[in-house]
């Protein structure tokens, strides 16, 4: 029994992990300490738990996630500091020849303190092909219905993701206007993505395209992998770049980027303390001559993280 595309650890509200996000974005938790636990079942359960302190806010978090299978359903129970989430998938609900089916699922986010807080969602995800799609609908404490529609494309050597969402009560109108086109090959990943700005709102269509414009180029060679992204706000008219690179030293995952238009390097490691536990180290540091910023009683920042496997 495999874990329903609707419990998919990404969140439905992106466009997926991709080559340019490992080299450019994952490790880097400068300014915080995490620590992750996950254990399995055999039943296809599990259990998660993710604390992390952000040093510079001197706040902390928690979260737990299970996860489990009841006949042909899967359930998911979630909670944190601000409340709890139930979700379940009601699994195959209808069949699409040989080449696709769709499922159903429902989810509840609960308030901490009220239970008129709560966000109710109903939804569905199709696959048939190469295509998925996932359809919610919204329903929020201040009674409005929203809907999110999320369409992956994906073959070997190309894929495209659109992510739209709109306000269906108390004035239609369009949120967001997400896409990703991208070319797959083995030894270079070219990705072009558009992002709205501020997707919470409803906008006109002049501000649902005058968001971020992202350009993602990796390349691979051997054991090294090279990354460059070029980002600019039509909004703020404002141009951003980085650079990283990241390859593996003696058992040790190492990255390197650097911010060109913040002048700031970034560092990480991520390796194995024994067979159930891994680690993971970064800081950055300002290109500009000026010195790290402190952090508490170190004289620069950092970020770790511990995490395994029971």
């Amino acid at each position: 029994m495999t874990t329903p595309e609707s419990l998919n650890p990404a969140p439905l509200t992106g466009l997926g992990d991709y080559s340019y996000k490992k080299v450019l974005e994952d490790d880097y938790s400068t300014g915080k300490l995490n620590l992750k636990f996950k254990g399995n079942t055999k039943a296809f359960g599990t259990a998660n738990y993710k604390g992390w302190l952000d040093m510079s806010k001197q706040q902390s978090q928690q979260e737990t996630k299970f996860q489990f299978p009841y006949k042909n359903y899967f359930l998911q129970i979630a909670t944190r500091e601000d409340g709890a989430k139930v979700h379940i998938d009601f699994g195959e609900v209808a069949k699409l020849g040989n080449n696709g089916n769709v499922n159903l699922f429902a989810n509840a986010k609960l308030g901490s303190s009220h239970l008129s807080q709560a966000v109710i969602r109903f939804g569905g995800v199709t696959q048939w092909r190469s295509i998925t799609n996932h359809l919610r609908f919204e329903y929020n404490p201040t009674n409005v219905v929203s809907a999110l529609s999320r369409t992956l494309w994906k073959n070997k050597d190309w894929v495209v993701v659109t992510a739209e969402d709109f306000q269906v009560t108390n004035g239609f109108g369009v949120k967001r206007l997400d896409f990703i086109v991208g070319h797959l090959s083995q030894n270079y990943d070219i990705f072009f993505r558009h992002l709205t700005e501020a997707p919470n709102k409803k906008k006109a269509l002049s501000q649902l395209t005058n968001g971020r414009l992202i350009l993602d180029f990796v390349y691979r060679k051997n054991k090294y992998t090279f990354g460059l992204e070029t980002e600019y706000n039509l909004a703020k008219s404002q141009l951003n770049a980085l650079v990283g690179a990241s390859t593996k030293i003696e058992k040790v995952d190492v990255k390197a980027r650097i911010n060109v238009t913040q002048q700031r390097l970034g560092l990480s490691g991520k390796g194995k303390l024994n067979d159930r536990f891994n680690w993971a180290l970064s800081t950055e540091l300002p290109l500009d001559g000026s010195l790290p910023n402190k952090q508490g009683f170190l004289p620069l920042p950092i970020g770790f993280t511990l995490d395994t496997s029971l």
